[in-house]
């Protein structure tokens, strides 16, 4: 059974991952250092070397709560693809920032490729679209539907009046569909 963090642990490192999003809106990751992430979290040094590595892994802690966010939401709604979509869009929404950091690149240029490996996400596709299909076709169709849509996202998110994210789920999924 997987023990749940304590609320002062989750606190700690939600004012991390804050930080962190403060600082990637001015530099790359690269150029943040630890010293200055405790600053802006009010966080010791310390207490960030308890749960964090380094910077890159408190970014790999927010790409996979995202990450876990979509697996979960896919396996809970297997077969209603827009309600899907509209849950994972609600996230990106209601996460603007780090959303937008994560999918315009500048935060993890990697980032695209972790997702598009998540086994639910592929699971999922594979189980959808594989009827009929070669290796080959399936492994095409997959790259395109999964970098269009993802491109269709980045372009959302980046809009000054976007769309809800139940009309851009239903966009997307229209598309898919078709």
């Amino acid at each position: 059974m997987e023990k749940r963090e304590d609320r002062r642990v989750r606190v700690t490192k939600r004012m991390l991952k804050d930080a962190l999003i403060e600082l990637l809106k001015e530099r790359d990751i690269y150029h943040v250092s630890i010293r200055e992430l405790c600053e802006a979290a009010d966080v010791n040094r310390t207490t960030f070397y308890k749960y964090y590595g380094n910077q890159f892994d408190l970014l790999s802690d927010m790409e996979n709560d995202l990450i876990g966010f979509i697996s979960s939401t896919i396996e809970k709604n297997q077969t209603d693809s827009e309600k899907i979509l509209v849950s994972a869009c609600r996230y990106l929404a209601e996460n603007i920032e780090f959303a937008r950091l994560i999918i315009n690149n500048n935060a993890d240029p990697s980032f695209p490729n972790k997702l598009f490996s998540a086994e639910a996400i592929t699971t999922s596709f594979v189980n959808r679209y594989s009827v009929n299909q070669s290796p080959e076709t399936l492994e095409y169709f997959y790259n395109y539907i999964t970098y269009g849509v993802f491109r269709v996202v980045c372009v959302w998110l980046n809009k000054e009046n976007r769309e809800t994210p139940e009309a851009i789920a239903g966009i997307i999924n229209r598309m898919v569909m078709r």
